[in-house]
């Protein structure tokens, strides 16, 4: 519900959890409501009913069509179109997480909007005529939101601007065409033919969904560990996983559960940093980083210094968060995300032509870069590529 409020983080939430199934099945039963409303509301105006069986009612329903274009063509070409105007993403090639973000994201929201725009077709019947076209207040209602929400989607998902994400919307509609073709395709399809079909796309998803049951049952295995009071990796691999579905309340409280068996591992302390930041408590995960650098000053190949370094920024200290990221980008100089920060205390002090070099650095570096490491780090291209446009 996070979603009609626009909250990014409800968005990156469901993004970061990925769960296909669950997004397809969303979207399935919230367009079955709106259709079964919007057909009672006008039952019998257009044409006389003519009995048909189960499988020409749910060809005509248009369901299956639906959800093989928006997941086989639609949602792949909005991910090559933000790609290709990013300009730093990943070209003509499209990774199983990404397609997995965009998938349990969107179908979701999709699915929320049926279900408001259902009670506004049963209240406003009436028909809007423009032109030559008519159309239902509740489906022109329906097709604004679409609109309104996915472009805020497009835009959040693949750190664009809403000028690109706008253009992203407008050209993914060149595959209409192929809408139009499942649906003359399918509906004039034998039975025995579709069978395969469906079978394929049940196996797609079952591919999808064998990493999840994996997950859980890890998930499931773990709690049964956490009966030893002793067993502090069980805690603390149940709050990666808590970490990873952005249950960031869950993920602290594990990790502190670990950290109560064993205070002298500096991974806990370290993962506890994180979720700590996520939730913007940022002095706590500065004490958490400061921890983690006293008991290896070089973990996670001297990522810590870049933690520290932000934890100092974001508490005010700017000129030992300056301090830190200078040294870590000495023997890390081609990571963005230390890059950027470092910009940002820059502008803090107000030296702002250093940091008008920090980011452009950035950017150099991120297109002399192989597509995957673009990809992985579009975040801080994008967020440089802002910065100093402003």
């Amino acid at each position: 519900m996070g979603l009609l409020g626009f909250r990014t983080r409800a968005l990156r939430t469901l993004s970061a959890r990925g769960s296909v199934v669950a997004g397809l099945s969303f979207f399935t039963i919230a367009f079955l409501v709106f259709v079964l409303v919007r057909n009672t509301v006008y039952y019998g105006l257009d044409e006389p009913i003519i009995p048909l069986g189960p499988l020409q009612n749910l060809l005509r329903l248009n369901l299956i069509q639906i959800l093989l274009f928006l997941s086989v063509v639609y949602v792949p070409a909005v991910i090559l179109l933000s790609n290709a105007i990013a300009g730093d993403g990943a070209g003509l090639s499209i990774a199983r997480e990404e397609y997995r973000a965009h998938v349990a994201t969107l179908f979701p929201l999709w699915g929320i909007l049926f279900l408001v725009a259902a009670p506004l077709q049963a209240i406003f019947p009436q028909f809007l005529v423009i032109g030559i076209i008519e159309i239902s207040i509740g489906l022109l209602a329906l097709l604004l939101l679409m609109l309104i929400y996915t472009v805020w989607a497009i835009k959040e998902l693949n750190y664009l601007s809403q000028i690109a994400a706008l253009g992203v919307f407008i050209f993914s509609w060149i595959t209409l065409p192929v809408f139009y073709a499942l649906t003359e395709f399918l509906f004039a399809l034998p039975f025995f033919i579709l069978i395969p079909l469906f079978y394929i796309v049940l196996q797609r998803v079952r591919a999808f969904e064998h990493g999840r049951v994996g997950e859980r049952n890890l998930h499931q295995h773990l709690q049964v560990l956490t009966v030893n009071p002793r067993d502090a990796d069980a805690h603390y691999q149940l709050g990666l996983i808590h970490l990873k579905r952005g249950n960031l309340g869950a993920a602290q409280r594990y990790f502190e559960s670990a950290l109560k068996i064993d205070p002298s591992d500096a991974d806990y302390h370290y993962f506890l940093g994180r979720a700590l930041e996520a939730s913007e408590d940022w002095s706590k995960a500065l004490e958490q980083y400061e921890e983690t650098y006293r008991l290896n000053s070089q973990y996670g190949l001297g990522d810590i210094f870049r933690e520290v370094g932000k934890g100092y920024l974001h508490t005010g200290s700017v000129d030992k968060a300056i301090e830190f990221f200078r040294f870590f980008l000495k023997d890390r100089g081609s990571d963005p995300e230390g890059r950027y920060w470092l910009a940002i205390a820059l502008q803090h002090i107000g030296q702002a032509d250093e940091m008008r070099t920090q980011l452009r650095a950035l950017l150099e570096q991120a297109r002399s870069s192989p597509r995957f490491f673009r990809r992985e780090n579009r975040k801080w291209i994008y967020r440089a590529r802002i910065l100093l446009r402003q």
